[in-house]
């Protein structure tokens, strides 16, 4: 069945406006395009309204009017409504200004020559990185118990796109249980939102259902137990279902919980929503229902237990969690809980050959059938649906503003991507001080290794008390000090800060040539 959620959601078309921007990105996850995630479009709830300051931040008011993009709630998190000062009022209003200027400068040229302009663009000033790279974080601590220590949170999001792409959204799951995931849309914003403001709320119920299937089965959820009967059409369903037809597997807790969810939430946005549409033909609910399954997203999802002392990760994409782990010698190391899910990963271009066979293209340019990078999401309808279906529907679709309605060439035997997660469980130690989970943006700027370093460096500074204004010392919040330094980092590796005052200095869509939105959350533990 179709979500209430999804059914009622009150969406014009696609407009003109939305799809307006193109980009040059050399690293984008749609069909090899110049642009990475066109058809976006968000309302954030800022209370300050200057429009070439809300474009520059990523925020924007279109037809589809939607929820706070950064969907970050729970206890003691700090209102992202604050008025912002006076002084950061003005130096975004003359970023603003100077984007506008330039992008002016560099319309209309051919893709080399625009490369060329970007360099003579003049720099912004450290007043203006700062306001742009403060006017998103967030920090607060969670408590985990009465005894228990808590844990910290720093997320922060740096757009390039206008509006930014990438979505947050952390919930406590109990007392000691919390899920903080980020979700990377493509091919338009839709998919991502409905992942950022549902998958938290059927993690919670997954869990309640495998709990029942705990105290029928014991600890242990012995697959294929012979267990028969219909399966509810829900995510314990689900569940129920990914038991019987792995024979051997023995699942855990929160593993199956995460698998059920992941794979019933892409059901729901895929196939129930297409199964209701074809019910109802009603056109006033065509693209509530369908954008999300036209549109794709990769989905991490972290799950930190302080009771069970461990995380579980769920990947499902190409987005990235990092364990910090601080060595004896006092060195650190970056420990990944996630494998990016793409063709450069044998084990999975292994997979699609495995359930692919005889198609030479199924994996071709890098790509899903030459178009999609990653080879596991959310979504993305074009490479699911039966083909009759997409006969049916997507001339309209594409009509109304949905332009990757399309079919894939050599479609054959679908569905080619999945959603269902890979699960990486990872037990807590006392030299594991962090956890870092973020979006490709950050993972193109540096490597693993220079993630976790930087962080490092930032949280060693502040336990010795230092102070300053250096690229270590500055900012207040983790996850801006590891954004910065990203986008302070050149090609060779060395960090300074014009090139942050030239990167931000080139304005959106041009920038996606120079680099995509980043979006992280860095979770501390033992606070």
């Amino acid at each position: 069945m179709v979500s209430d959620t999804l059914r009622k959601r009150p969406v014009a078309g696609t407009t003109g406006q939305q799809r307006a921007h193109s980009t040059d990105a050399g690293k984008n996850k749609v069909d090899g395009d110049t642009s990475k995630k066109n058809e976006a479009g968000s309302k954030r709830s800022l209370t300050f309204a200057i429009g070439g300051v809300l474009t520059l931040l990523g925020v924007a008011g279109y037809t589809f009017m939607r929820q706070p993009r950064i969907d970050i709630h729970g206890p003691d998190i700090p209102s992202s409504t604050a008025t912002a000062p006076q002084t950061t009022l003005a130096a975004l209003e003359s970023v603003a200004t100077k984007r506008d200027d330039a992008r002016k400068r560099l319309d209309g040229l051919a893709s080399k020559e625009r490369r060329e302009e970007a360099k003579r663009l003049g720099l912004l000033t450290s007043d203006e990185v700062d306001a742009i790279l403060e006017a998103h974080e967030r920090s607060w601590y969670v408590s985990t118990g009465s005894d228990a220590p808590r844990l910290r949170v720093d997320t922060n999001q740096v757009s390039s796109n206008a509006p930014i792409e990438d979505y947050l959204a952390w919930s406590p799951l109990a007392s000691t249980q919390f899920m903080f995931g980020v979700f990377d849309g493509h091919a338009g914003y839709m998919c991502a939102e409905q992942l950022s403001t549902r998958l938290a709320p059927m993690l919670s119920e997954s869990l309640d259902a495998v709990d029942k299937l705990i105290a029928k089965d014991g600890d242990k959820l012995l697959a294929n137990n012979g267990d028969k009967g219909p399966v509810p059409t829900d995510v314990g369903g689900t569940a129920l279902q990914l038991r019987r037809e792995a024979p051997g597997i023995a699942w855990d807790r929160i593993p199956l919980a995460l698998t059920a969810t992941f794979v019933r939430m892409d059901h729901e946005l895929v196939t129930d929503s297409l199964a209701e549409f074809q019910r109802t033909r009603d056109a006033a609910t065509m693209d509530a229902l369908l954008g999300p399954a036209v549109s794709g997203s990769c989905g991490l999802v972290a799950v930190v237990d302080t009771e069970a002392n461990e995380v579980v990760v769920a990947n499902t994409g190409d987005s990235r969690a990092l364990m910090g782990v601080r060595l004896g010698d006092g060195r650190w190391k970056a420990v990944r809980l996630s494998e990016d899910q793409t063709a450069d990963n044998a084990n999975e271009t292994a997979r699609m050959t495995r359930e692919h066979p005889n198609e030479t293209s199924v994996i071709h340019r890098g790509r899903v059938l030459g178009g999609l990078m990653p080879t596991r999401a959310f979504g993305d309808c074009r490479y699911k649906w039966p083909l009759d279906a997409q006969r049916d529907l997507f001339p309209t679709l594409y009509k109304r503003g949905h332009r990757y309605a399309t079919t894939p060439p050599n479609y054959t035997t679908p569905p080619y991507v999945t959603a269902r997660p890979v699960i990486v469980r990872h037990k807590l130690g006392p030299n594991d001080k962090f956890v870092v989970v973020a979006t490709d943006g950050l993972y193109d700027q540096l490597s693993d290794d220079e993630v976790v370093n930087t962080v490092a460096q930032w949280y060693d500074a502040r336990s010795a008390g230092m102070e300053g204004n250096s690229l270590t010392t500055q900012d207040e919040n983790a996850a801006t000090h590891l954004v910065r330094a990203a986008l302070s980092t050149d090609r060779l590796g060395r960090r300074d800060d014009t090139v942050i005052r030239r990167l931000l200095a080139i304005p959106p869509p041009h920038s996606r040539r120079f680099r995509d939105d980043i979006s992280v959350q860095i979770i501390t533990l033992n606070q």
